[in-house]
């Protein structure tokens, strides 16, 4: 069975400690998918990471090279569909895209995002519990 991955999850998955293997132990099993917009996002929360003085250069790239070492299908978006989603939801575009392929391609969702997690609920997608 195939399971969308959110970003805070993905990055989760890459970092060490309690939280990666609690998630590792729920979604074990499963085929992952997200939405295409998840490089830029796994790009986002390193530079996030870096304004906050958090992470060093090196410790971004380790994120990085941990990214690409997921086996991680990515899944093309309906654009117009995830707008129509962040208009009547009012979430940001980022969350409307991940929702929009869970939506589309009837696959369970894994989010830490509990405003995401409602808005898959009302739309009857299926939220696997973090």
């Amino acid at each position: 069975m195939k399971i969308i991955l959110d970003t805070s999850i993905v990055i989760a998955l890459i970092a060490s400690g309690k939280e990666r293997e609690t998630i590792v132990d729920i979604i074990d099993g499963y085929d992952f998918l997200c939405s295409e917009s998840i490089y830029p996002e796994i790009g986002n929360a390193v530079s996030a990471m870096f304004k906050r003085s958090r992470i060093t250069l090196n410790q971004g790239i380790e994120i990085i090279e941990g990214f690409e070492r997921i086996k991680i299908q990515t899944v093309s978006l309906n654009l117009n569909r995830a707008v129509e989603i962040s208009h009547k939801f009012n979430i940001y575009a980022y969350d409307a895209y991940v929702v929009e392929c869970s939506e589309r391609l009837n696959s369970p969702l894994v989010t830490f995002d509990s405003r995401m997690k409602e808005v898959a609920k009302k739309l009857g997608i299926t939220v696997i519990e973090v």
